[in-house]
C-alpha cells in the first residue's frame, strides 16, 4: 500500500558534540514527541518516524524528517507539521542542548562578482566623466554643482551596502566595525566637497576637481575592489564546506531496493542468529535465509531507510545503514571510515555503512536506523563546530589616532591663536583638512587588504585556510601528529625483491588471482601493476576463491592449480610450512605456495610520500615533537620508520590505532600539554580520511591546528588548513603570520603618520602667518593610500617568497621592509624639506636645492637630495622586479618546491609503473612519470647462505 506523507520538514540542528550524548538526547526527544502526537491521535497508530541526518557546514547538522501512514482515511489535525516543530524547538530550548537553527546552505551559495564589477564599471565611468567635464567646460557654479552630484550620487549608489548596514547598525548601537570606518569615510568626503563648492564655487585647477570630485570615487572603487577580492575568497573556501551526505559519500544512492521485515519475522531472525552464533550450522543458515524472499523489493528513499529492512546493494554502491550479510559474499572497502583496506565479508559479517561494496550484487539486513549508523556516530563527533576566538583590538593604535585627531583639532584653534592669524574660514579649512587626511577608508583598506591578500594568494599556491583568524595564529609549532596512512604514505606500494624460486608460470597466476580478487588493497595493486606489462595469459580462469575471514591471505584455483598467497600465519594455520626467512625492515612478506607446497616470498614496501624524509628530518632538527598514529602493527609501523631513517622515536609509534583510540590518545596528549604548561595552541594533526576527522576536531577545539594534505580529501572537510600535498608548508605558516601582524601594525603608523604630518602643517603655518592650501590634505591622503596599498601589496610577495620553488632577489627586497622604509623615508624627507622651506620663506614653496642661502635652505635642500636617493634607489629596485618579471626567460628551477604546480616530485625509489601517475588539484592536471631503474642494487639483500637466496625481481 502506498504510504501518505503526514509531516515532512528539514531542520537544522547546531551544537551537537557526539551521538552518545546530545545525539541521543536529541533522538529521545524527536521519538518522545512522536510517541506523544500519537497518543494524542494527531498521528495514526501505523505512523512511522524517519530522521535522516546530515552534516551541512561545522556545528550543524541537518535532520530529514519524515513521518508517514499507510492509513488512507486518516485526516490529519490542521497545521500538524507546524505545531510538530514549534513543540520540538520548544522542548529542545528547555533542554538546553542541541538548538534548531537557520538554514545554512543561504550562506553557502557561491555569491557572484557582478554586483561588485557593476560598482567599480560605474566608478569607473564616472571617474572619466568627472574628468572630461571638467577639461571641456570652463569653470563655473553650474560645473561644480553638476561634478558634486555626479561624484556623491555615484559613491552613495556604488557603497550603498556599507551605507544601509550603518544606519542599521546604529539603531542597534553596533559600530564598531568597517562599515562605520567606510561610511565615516563617505559623510566626510562629502562634507569636504561641499565646504570646497561653498567656499570656492569654481574649481579653477584640476588638483582641487581632482581632491573634490575625483578622490572619493577612486577609494570608493578601491573598497569595491577589496569587496571583490574578499568574495572570491570566500568562494574558494566554500569548496572545503560540507554540502550533505553526496560531498563525503557520492557512492550513496539516492534510493535503494528493499522491504520491511514483519515484527514477528525480526524476533525470529535474532533467536535464530544467536543459535548460528552458538552452532554453525547448514540447516540454521538456510532457515535464516528462508525468512528473506527475493520478491517484494520496492525502492525506498535512503532517508527512510531503518531497522528491520531487507536491503538490496549493487556493485561501487555504498552501504547505507550497518547491516549484516544476508545473501552472496563480497568485498567492502570501509577504508573511508577506519583508513583500512578491502576486507572481504561472508554470511552474517556487519558491514558498517559508508563501506562501498567491491563485489557483485549483495542483499542485507539493516541492523540500525541511519541515526545510530556507524558513519553518522563517526560525523556527529567529527562536525563540532569550534569556539570562535575573537582578535584582540588594537587598542594603542585606537588611542593614538583619535589623540592625533584631537591634537590636530586643538592645534588647528591654538596655533593660529597663538600667531594672531586666527580667522573663522582659516579654522574650517584646517579641520576640514584634518577630517580628509584622516582617511578612513584608508583604514578600511589597511587594516583588511593585506589579510585577503594573503589568504587569496595562499589559496592561488593551492593553501586553503578556512577562516581569518587562522591567519593571526603566531604560534610556534612544538608537536606534529601524522595519521600514517596517505599522510606520510602515498597509499601505493611496490614490490622490491622476491625468490627467484616463484617462475613465470606461478607469476602469471599470482596475477590473475590478484587482478580478480584483490580490489583496491595496495598489495594486491602492487602485486598487479609488477606483471602489468606482461602478455596477457590465454587462460585466466580463477574458481574456489577463499579469503581468509582475518584478512591475512587468500587461496583459490588458478588455471586449474591451487595458489595461496598470505603472511606467515595464514601459511601456519593452512599446515604450509615456511622456511626460517628474515624480513628486511619496512617491507612485507607475502609468502606463496602452489598446490600446498611452499614456492617462495615477495617482499612489498609500502610507497612513502615524496619528499617526507627530509620534511620530517627538518621538523625533527627544529625541535618539533613528532608523532605517528597507525593501524599497522608494531612491526610493520617500526618498519616503516626505519624506512624513514628512523625519524620517529619509538615511543612516538602509536601502533594498532582504531580511529576511536586515536581520538583518546589525542585527547591525553592534550591534558599532558597542558599540565606541562605549554600552549596547546602549539600542536598540529595531519590527517586525510573521515577517519581523522574527529581527530581533527579535538585538535581544533583546543585551539591546535588540522590538517588535510590536499583540499579533496575527506577530511578536509573539517579541518582548519588543506595542503597542497606538501608538508613543507608547515615550516612557512608561523613566518607568514608574522609578516602578516607586522603588515597591518606598518599600516596602522602609515595611517597614523598621516594625521601627525598634517598637524606639523598646522603648526608650520601658523607660524608663519596662512593658511594650509587644500593641496595639501589631498597630497597626504593620496601619498597614505599609496603607501598603505603597496605595503599591503607585500604580503603577496612574501607569499612568493616563502612558497615558490625559486625566487628573484629583486622580489626578495621588493617584500621586505627596505622597499616600504626607503618610501617612507623619502616622503618624511620630502614634507621635512617643504616645512623647512616654509618656514624660512615665510610662505608655502617647493624645496629648491640652494646650499647658499643660509642654514635652513641648505638642511632643506639636503633633505631634498636625500628623498630623491631614496626614491630612485626603491624606482631602481621596483623596475627592476617589473622587467625580470615580465620579461626573463624561464630557467631551470631548482631547491625546493611549495607551488601547487610542483606537487609531484620524482621518487627518489625504483618504482616500476607502466603508466603516469595523475596528479588534480584546483583544475590543474599534471602527469608525473616515475623514474625507472635498470637494476635494483640499492634494495638488494645479502642473504644468509644456509637460507633459500633471493634476487631482484626484474
Amino acid at each position: 500500500m502506498t504510504k501518505r506523507i503526514l509531516v515532512q520538514r528539514q531542520v537544522f540542528i547546531s551544537d551537537i558534540m557526539c551521538h552518545s550524548g546530545c545525539g541521543s538526547s536529541l533522538n529521545y526527544a524527536l521519538n518522545n514527541l512522536f510517541e506523544e502526537f500519537k497518543d494524542k491521535k494527531y498521528f495514526p497508530q501505523d505512523a512511522q518516524l524517519s530522521i535522516y541526518p546530515q552534516p551541512e557546514k561545522l556545528g550543524v547538522h541537518s535532520l530529514e524528517i519524515k513521518i508517514k501512514t499507510e492509513e488512507a482515511t486518516f485526516t490529519p489535525p490542521e497545521n500538524l507539521c507546524d505545531s510538530f516543530f514549534d513543540e520540538l524547538n520548544n522542548r529542545l530550548v528547555e533542554m538546553e542542548g542541541p538548538q534548531i537553527t537557520d538554514d545554512p546552505r543561504k550562506a553557502q551559495t557561491e555569491t557572484s562578482g557582478k554586483i561588485n564589477w557593476i560598482n567599480i564599471l560605474i566608478n569607473l565611468l564616472a571617474m572619466g566623466v568627472i574628468t572630461l567635464l571638467w577639461f571641456f567646460f570652463p569653470p563655473s557654479i553650474p560645473l561644480t554643482i553638476v561634478l558634486t552630484t555626479i561624484s556623491f550620487l555615484t559613491t552613495g549608489f556604488t557603497a550603498r551596502e556599507y551605507l544601509i548596514n550603518f544606519f542599521r547598525n546604529l539603531r542597534s548601537k553596533n559600530l564598531a566595525n568597517m562599515t562605520t570606518t567606510i561610511s565615516f569615510g563617505w559623510f566626510l568626503s562629502l562634507a569636504h566637497t561641499l565646504y570646497h563648492s561653498i567656499m570656492m564655487p569654481m574649481a579653477s585647477s584640476f588638483s582641487m576637481a581632482f581632491m573634490s570630485f575625483v578622490m572619493p570615487v577612486m577609494l570608493i572603487t578601491l573598497v569595491n575592489g577589496m569587496d571583490e577580492i574578499k568574495r572570491i575568497i570566500l568562494n574558494k573556501s566554500k569548496k572545503m564546506r560540507l554540502q550533505g551526505m553526496d560531498t563525503l559519500f557520492p557512492e550513496m544512492k539516492k534510493e535503494y531496493p528493499c522491504y520491511q521485515l514483519s515484527s514477528t519475522d525480526q524476533v525470529k531472525l535474532s533467536e535464530l542468529i544467536a543459535a548460528f552464533n552458538k552452532e554453525n550450522s547448514h540447516e540454521l543458515r538456510e532457515a535464516i535465509q528462508d525468512l528473506f524472499t527475493e520478491e517484494g523489493f520496492v525502492k525506498e528513499s535512503t532517508d527512510e531507510l531503518r531497522e528491520g529492512m531487507y536491503i538490496e546493494v549493487d556493485r561501487e554502491d555504498c552501504f547505507p545503514v550497518d547491516c549484516i550479510l544476508i545473501q552472496g559474499n563480497t568485498t567492502v572497502d570501509p577504508s573511508i571510515l577506519s583508513g583500512e583496506h578491502k576486507g572481504n565479508k561472508k554470511f552474517l559479517d556487519l558491514i558498517p555503512a559508508g563501506a562501498v561494496n567491491l563485489g557483485n550484487k549483495v542483499t542485507v539486513y539493516a541492523k540500525a536506523n541511519a541515526y545510530d549508523s556507524t558513519i553518522n556516530k563517526i560525523l556527529f563527533r567529527a562536525n563540532r563546530a569550534r569556539e570562535n576566538r575573537a582578535l584582540e583590538p588594537s587598542s594603542k593604535f585606537t588611542y593614538l589616532y583619535t589623540g592625533l585627531i584631537i591634537a590636530g583639532i586643538i592645534a588647528s584653534i591654538a596655533a593660529p591663536l597663538a600667531f594672531g592669524v586666527f580667522t573663522i574660514p582659516l579654522l574650517l579649512q584646517n579641520i576640514m583638512g584634518i577630517l580628509f587626511a584622516v582617511c578612513p577608508c584608508t583604514i578600511a583598506i589597511g587594516h583588511q587588504l593585506p589579510t585577503l591578500l594573503s589568504i587569496f594568494h595562499r589559496s592561488n599556491k593551492g593553501i586553503i585556510l578556512r577562516d581569518d583568524e587562522l591567519s593571526g595564529r603566531s604560534h610556534k609549532i612544538h608537536t606534529v601528529v601524522f595519521d600514517k596512512t596517505g599522510t606520510l604514505t602515498t597509499g601505493k606500494s611496490r614490490v622490491t625483491h622476491c625468490s627467484d624460486t616463484i617462475s613465470e608460470a606461478l607469476w602469471e597466476r599470482i596475477y590473475l588471482l590478484e587482478k580478480e580478487q584483490g580490489g583496491e588493497h595496495p598489495i594486491a595493486k602492487a602485486l598487479v601493476n609488477f606483471r602489468a606489462g606482461k602478455p596477457q595469459p590465454i587462460i585466466n580462469n580463477v574458481s574456489d576463491v577463499v579469503h581468509d575471514f582475518k584478512n591475512r591471505g587468500l587461496s583459490a584455483k588458478v588455471q586449474g592449480v591451487e595458489i595461496c598467497l598470505g603472511n606467515a600465519t595464514y601459511f601456519e594455520d593452512a599446515r604450509i610450512k615456511i622456511p626460517s626467512i628474515t624480513t628486511p625492515p619496512g617491507v612485507t612478506s607475502v609468502y606463496v605456495a602452489e598446490n600446498n607446497s611452499y614456492k617462495g616470498v615477495i617482499f612489498i614496501q609500502h610507497e612513502p610520500r615524496p619528499g617526507i624524509q627530509k620534511t620530517l628530518e627538518r621538523l625533527k632538527e627544529k625541535g618539533v615533537n613528532l608523532i605517528m598514529l597507525t593501524g599497522d602493527n608494531p612491526s610493520s609501523a617500526m618498519g616503516f620508520n626505519q624506512q624513514l631513517g628512523g625519524v620517529f622515536a619509538d615511543e612516538n609509534i602509536r601502533a594498532e590505532k582504531t580511529p576511536e583510540k586515536k581520538e583518546k590518545f589525542l585527547v591525553k596528549l592534550i591534558k599532558k600539554t597542558k599540565k606541562r604548561g605549554e600552549s596547546c595552541e602549539g600542536i598540529w594533526f595531519i590527517g586525510d580520511g573521515i577517519n581523522d576527522a574527529p581527530c581533527a576536531r579535538i585538535v581544533s577545539e583546543e585551539g591546535g591546528t588540522s590538517c588535510a594534505m590536499n583540499s579533496g580529501d575527506k577530511a578536509a572537510f573539517f579541518t582548519d588548513i588543506s595542503l597542497n600535498g606538501s608538508l613543507k608548508y608547515l615550516f612557512k605558516h608561523r613566518k607568514l603570520n608574522l609578516f602578516l601582524e607586522k603588515n597591518i601594525l606598518q599600516n596602522q603608523w602609515l595611517i597614523a603618520q598621516s594625521s601627525a604630518i598634517f598637524l606639523a602643517f598646522i603648526i608650520s603655518f601658523s607660524i608663519v602667518g596662512i593658511a594650509v592650501s587644500p593641496l595639501i590634505p589631498l597630497a597626504i591622503m593620496l601619498s597614505t593610500t599609496f603607501l598603505v596599498l603597496f605595503n599591503s601589496y607585500r604580503t603577496q610577495l612574501s607569499i612568493d617568497n616563502a612558497l615558490d620553488k625559486t625566487s628573484s632577489l629583486t622580489k626578495e627586497l621588493l617584500a621586505s621592509d627596505l622597499s616600504i622604509g626607503l618610501l617612507v623615508g623619502a616622503s618624511t624627507l620630502f614634507i621635512c624639506a617643504v616645512l623647512v622651506a616654509t618656514l624660512a620663506t615665510g610662505g608655502l614653496a617647493f624645496p629648491a636645492i640652494v646650499f647658499t642661502a643660509g642654514a635652513a635652505l641648505a638642511a632643506s635642500s639636503a633633505c631634498l637630495i636625500t628623498a630623491g636617493l631614496m626614491f630612485g634607489i626603491f624606482s631602481l629596485i621596483a623596475t627592476s622586479y617589473l622587467f625580470m618579471n615580465n620579461c626573463s626567460c624561464e630557467s631551470v628551477e631548482t631547491g625546493e618546491d611549495f607551488s601547487v604546480h610542483s606537487l609531484v616530485e620524482p621518487s627518489s625509489l625504483s618504482v616500476q609503473e607502466r603508466e603516469p601517475s595523475v596528479l588534480s588539484d584546483f583544475g590543474i592536471t599534471r602527469y608525473a612519470q616515475r623514474k625507472t631503474d635498470s637494476s635494483c642494487n640499492e634494495d638488494s639483500i645479502v642473504a644468509d647462505t644456509r637460507r633459500p637466496s633471493y634476487e631482484s625481481c626484474p
